[in-house]
């Protein structure tokens, strides 16, 4: 049998910076329990983003050959005898606009005798839209809301300064994703895994780990910050009016193809 490499794509703001310190910090743990964590594409060692992947797939000017891509991570993995392995970052979620880019990772995965499976968290797209406004004087993005809200609701998507596009129409990102990639994609809820213990323990079951793998410690890291203003909260309720049926049928289906497997 094909062995399993789980390609947690984020997106941004689902607790994926937690769910990285918690790779990296109990690596050796979930070893034990046949899920191996890759050092290669890791931009540090005080955290298991596999950030460097997707930025030299992406020609990101952030990425640094030395801390390696696809190729270290197939050559890691190699030497490897676990039946499943992990890698996350979020950036991998802006392979969707890049399908040459995606279609060259699902395939080397593929070729190297591993499985691809895409680990997705979705948020609901109001919730996910105030809370990236509220990271981008971090990232020091200065728009005002009113346009802000009026390039999601038109476009379904906000790009920033560069190349990337955040995007809260999931039909757009699921399309392009499921285009050029072959590896199953599922897609979880956010909200979900929050109200159900929180995340690591909903990861590690998405990871198909017993439920003490999520007891080690824990920390919550790059937790949204800043005030949600009442326009903000309206912007939220046009914005989920007009895409979050799409957020709950894609979740919904994930949940179905699981309970059924």
């Amino acid at each position: 049998m094909m062995r399993t490499l789980f390609i947690h794509a984020g997106t941004h703001k689902t607790g994926t910076t937690s769910v990285q310190w918690y790779l990296n910090r109990h690596g050796r743990k979930l070893m034990r329990h046949g899920t191996y964590v890759p050092k290669a594409g890791c931009p540090s060692a005080r955290s298991s983003g596999h950030h460097n992947i997707p930025w030299l797939l992406m020609g990101d000017p952030r990425a640094k050959v030395e801390h390696g891509g696809i190729d270290a991570l197939l050559a890691e993995l190699a030497e490897v005898d676990s039946p499943q392995a992990v890698v996350s970052s979020e950036e991998f979620q802006f392979l969707a606009d890049r399908p040459l880019a995606l279609a060259e990772l699902d395939h080397r995965i593929h070729e190297a005798g591993w499985r691809p499976v895409y680990l997705m968290y979705l948020r609901a797209p109001g919730a996910y839209a105030n809370s990236l406004y509220r990271e981008f004087p971090l990232q020091n993005i200065h728009v005002p809301f009113a346009d802000f809200l009026a390039g999601v609701l038109a476009d379904g998507a906000y790009q920033p300064p560069g190349e990337v596009i955040l995007r809260l129409d999931y039909d757009v990102l699921v399309e392009k994703w499921r285009a050029a990639a072959k590896g199953e994609l599922r897609l979880l809820s956010y909200e979900a895994a929050s109200a159900a213990g929180g995340i690591i323990p909903a990861f590690m079951g998405a990871l198909g780990l017993p439920e003490r793998t999520a007891q080690f410690r824990q920390r919550r890291i790059n937790t949204s910050s800043g005030v949600t203003t009442d326009e903000m909260r309206g912007g939220a309720k046009l914005i989920d009016a007009k895409f979050r049926p799409a957020f709950e049928r894609h979740v919904a289906e994930t949940a179905a193809t699981r309970n059924a497997a």
